[in-house]
């Protein structure tokens, strides 16, 4: 478990910090602000925020779908046959 946690750590470093600091930030907005309507103003673009940089920082090829392998033989043509009248 302690392995699996370090390699998901290594790999994902700006991702790990950046979701502790909106867990802190969001922490402290429901800590000091008592109005609900207030709280969910302020947190949602925190989290808006983690997800933008999250998308940002995520390379084009993890983002994409993977593409069927081509194959590497030649098309088949067929012969233009002309139509009798």
């Amino acid at each position: 478990m302690q392995k699996k946690l370090q390699a998901l750590y290594l790999n994902n470093k700006l991702i790990v910090w950046a979701a502790a600091v909106s867990v802190v930030l969001a922490l402290g907005v429901l800590l000091k602000v008592k109005d609900e309507v207030t709280r969910f103003t302020l947190i949602m673009p925190i989290f808006a925020g983690f997800i933008l940089f999250a998308i940002l920082i995520t390379p084009d090829e993890e983002l994409e779908d993977e593409q069927p392998q081509a194959t590497k033989s030649t098309p088949v043509y067929h012969k233009r046959t002309r139509k009798s009248r």
